[in-house]
């Protein structure tokens, strides 16, 4: 029951809650849990790649290499920011928290990159 209560205190999109509070995940199984955060993290990639790509578009030339350059570092950074746990002691709730990391620097990015002038 931890697990479960500490998935739905990181829990924030509406999909995710969802998906949470459904079947297998809402008795606190955790491959089904693992299964929502993996897809919360799907959704906020699918929305931070269209974002970049709609920014791209209507970015001068000049200003799409500074860009790209950027979202390259960013990607190095939330990969530092979100390494997966895999030594001894560590259990199950790393298949929640390594998602939920992924779905948090990312969302972030999304905010960044629409702001991005």
């Amino acid at each position: 029951m931890l697990i479960f209560a500490l998935a739905l205190a990181i829990a924030g999109s509406p999909e995710l809650d969802r998906c949470l509070n459904t079947g297998d995940a809402a008795q606190g199984i955790t491959p089904a849990m693992a299964a929502c955060f993996g897809a919360d993290y799907r959704r906020a990639d699918t929305r931070l790649n269209a974002t970049y790509s709609a920014k791209m578009k209507r970015l001068p030339v000049s200003r799409q290499a500074a860009l790209r350059a950027s979202q390259r570092a960013w990607i190095k950074q939330r990969d530092r920011a979100c390494p997966i746990e895999t030594g001894d002691g560590v259990g199950t709730i790393e298949r929640l928290n390594h998602p939920a990391c992924l779905t948090k620097q990312t969302d972030r990015r999304t905010t960044w990159l629409m702001r991005y002038r």
